[in-house]
Parts: C-alpha cells; structure tokens; sequence
C-alpha cells in the first residue's frame, strides 16, 4: 500500500489542459482566438518575447484545437506582434510608442495561417501569418490587393501627420 504524501500545488496553475503540446492541424486558413500569452525571457539571447496560446474556432473539426506561437519583443522582429495586434483589434500600432497589456486581444476572433514545419525531426504546425478575422475564406482578388496598397499608403500619411507627438500610449486608447 502507499503511503500519504504532502504535495503543494499552490505554485501549480488551476488551469487544467491535457498534455501542453499543440495540435497539428493541416496546412491553412483558421479562425482563432487568444486566449493566455506570458511573457518569457529567452535562455539563448536573454530577449524578451510573448508566448501566446490560441484555441482554433472554425473550421468546426478543429474546434477546441490549440496552436501555439511566439512573438519577439526584438526591435526588428516587431512587424509580427504589430500583425498579430491588427489582425485582432483592427489597430495599427505600427510607428506609436504605447503600453500593450494582451489581455486586450483575448477573446478576439482572428485568422491565421498555418504551415508545416520540421522541428527536432517532428513536424508541427506553426502560425506564419495573422489577418484579421474577415479574410477568412475570402478570395484574394490582385485588383483589390492594389487598391489596398492605395489606401494603407494615404492612411500611413494621416497616421504620420497625427502621431508626431505621441508618446506612452495604451493599445485600448488607439
């Protein structure tokens, strides 16, 4: 028979989640939503990141499904939180200064696209693109590609012009 053992789970999360690996979904569009990011510090270059979970909403197969991703809070890799921002809020941060807090994106829908990749001899799913969640199953059209290209470049103006004294600002406040 075994005897009692005393065991503190107070430093252990009251989230219970089977296995912490992610799912491997086939290569494509899914609808996904946030739902936990930590910031981490990494062991090999000491730079900071955010390690993010998102719960796959559509297509209804894979629902419940978990994709894991990272985004680098290194200047030059900046471009894939400010994607991940825009695909969830509608906002660009690109060129602002502001105090992001990521609980503001739980819960929003977004899409992102998934593809293979090799990893320790494994493959996995790896998120390599977020937009936001209307593009989902929507066909790219080049014209519209270019008339969208005309309107980011006029709205990049108005942003410059409006943001030239910005300083701290809260993503909630864009």
């Amino acid at each position: 028979m075994a005897k009692k053992v005393r065991i503190d789970f107070s430093g252990v999360s009251k989230e219970i989640r089977s296995g912490g690996r992610a799912a491997r979904v086939p290569e494509g569009d899914y609808l996904v939503k946030p739902v936990n990011a930590e910031l981490r510090r990494s062991d090999k270059s000491g730079s900071k990141y955010f390690s993010w979970r998102f719960q796959i909403v559509d297509p209804k197969k894979y629902k419940g499904k978990t994709l894991y991703d990272r985004t680098s809070l290194v200047p030059e890799a900046l471009w894939n939180l400010r994607n991940l921002i825009h695909a969830a809020l509608g906002k660009n941060v690109g060129g602002k200064v502001l105090n992001f807090d990521p609980e503001a994106i739980y819960g929003k829908t977004l899409m992102v696209t998934v593809e293979d990749d090799e990893y320790q001899g494994n493959i996995r799913s790896q998120i390599v693109d977020y937009q936001p969640a209307d593009k989902y199953g929507a066909e790219e059209d080049d014209d519209e590609e270019e008339d969208d290209d005309e309107v980011e470049e006029e709205d990049e103006e108005e942003e410059e012009e409006e943001d030239e004294d910005l300083e701290d600002v809260d993503v909630e406040e864009l």
